[in-house]
């Protein structure tokens, strides 16, 4: 993830956490955090306590959270954050564990008639490609349930429309077609076409390195002992644990029930988000 888009995903966040956004600037944001986000994320776990013994008034933090130095230059001060730091961590699992299954709304103007909404699954993944490197890929998929159409960046094309978590007055929600254990399915074939069109030379680099450091390592025992013959394979063994492998783990899931119809080409199919 590069600035803006931890950027984007920090205001999302703190909006979806009922946090007032005091100032916001394209380098950084100064927020008055809710008391859920205060509890998860600013480490006041006795402050907390206090409060709730004693019934006095709460009063969450005000951070400032930096995401470009160069634009905001000394007169601003606050937390920078960036990929890896213990501040964005926080945030993320705040994020998996307040919103790990979602229901929305696409928000339409009113209308005298009644009309159907059309329900999509979707799913986000991480994709972590391990070796004795990682690196992380998250991917989130829609599904149509009513069409069985995949879109792949689902985030980016629900930018597109506004959502609710209240269904729009004269409004009602279509029957799914596909089972989401079949809809499940689908995606997870979609998944593995899509990894095995991937380029597997960082694999083959990484077995090469993994493969240099044994060799480099046998030359360090001379000795036929057993003793030697013992230690030498239990160095081999660790090393080979970090042969490459990838794993796919689902983030969250949502159902989004939409009356805008989505195409292939509003999604960016052919790149993914890295980290």
């Amino acid at each position: 993830m590069n600035s803006a888009e931890i950027r984007d995903f920090v205001e999302q966040y703190l909006l979806a956490q009922e946090c007032a956004i005091v100032v916001k600037d394209p380098a950084y944001l100064t927020t008055r955090l809710s008391i859920q986000v205060d509890k998860d994320i600013a480490n006041r776990p006795y402050y907390w306590m206090f409060v709730e013994r004693t019934g006095a008034e709460p009063q969450p933090m005000q951070l400032t959270f930096i995401f470009d130095e160069e634009k905001t230059g000394e007169q601003v001060q606050g937390e920078l954050i960036k990929f890896g730091c213990w501040r964005l961590h926080q945030i993320f699992h705040s994020a998996k564990q307040h919103g790990q299954y979602i229901r929305l709304y696409e928000e339409i103007s009113p209308s005298s008639s009644t009309q159907g909404l059309i329900p999509w699954l979707l799913l986000n993944y991480k994709i972590s490609f391990i070796s004795d490197q990682k690196k992380d890929l998250y991917y989130p998929i829609g599904f149509n349930l009513i069409t069985g159409q995949i879109l792949t960046h689902f985030d980016t094309v629900l930018t597109q429309v506004q959502l609710t978590p209240k269904i729009p007055d004269y409004h009602f929600t279509l029957r799914p077609i596909y089972s989401l254990s079949s809809a499940t399915q689908h995606i997870e074939q979609h998944l593995r076409s899509f990894l095995a069109e991937q380029d597997q030379s960082w694999a083959d680099e990484a077995n090469q390195r993994l493969d240099e450091e044994i060799e480099l390592m046998k030359s360090f025992f001379d000795s036929t002992s057993e003793e030697d013959m013992l230690l030498l394979e239990k160095k081999r063994e660790e090393i080979d644990r970090y042969r490459p492998k990838i794993e796919v783990s689902p983030i969250n899931v949502g159902i989004i029930y939409l009356q805008t119809k989505l195409t292939e080409t509003s999604s960016k199919h052919d790149s993914m988000k890295q980290t």
